[in-house]
């Protein structure tokens, strides 16, 4: 019975549909013996960059990863870069929990 049903269906299919094709480009001119040197090459502007867009805008500074804890204080997550004592470049990934001491509770 399946096998019945895969054949109708593939009766019904019919031929595949036709696939679009490239334009095709001219062929460069064939230069005669004694006459001018012909230069001929594609267009190369489907490979280039585009530029980018005028209203387009770097940020300043990259987002800042902080909560404030209602009562306690602000926590934020934070990366470094310091040296040692010899110079050597060391990076610290902090965690960060700031306290404010000496104001009023709102």
């Amino acid at each position: 019975m399946a096998a019945w049903l895969m054949l109708t269906v593939q009766a019904v299919a019919g031929p595949p549909a036709p696939v679009a094709r490239a334009p095709v480009e001219r062929p460069c001119p064939v230069a005669k013996p004694g006459e001018e040197i012909i230069v001929c090459g594609r267009s190369g502007d489907a490979f280039r960059l585009k530029p980018m867009p005028d209203r387009y805008a770097p940020e300043r500074a990259p987002p800042k990863a902080e909560t404030a804890i209602n009562g306690v204080g602000t926590l934020a997550a934070e990366a470094e870069r310091a040296a040692d004592a010899q110079g050597a470049p060391i990076n610290r990934a902090m965690i960060r929990l700031r306290v404010p001491i000496g104001t009023v509770k709102r």
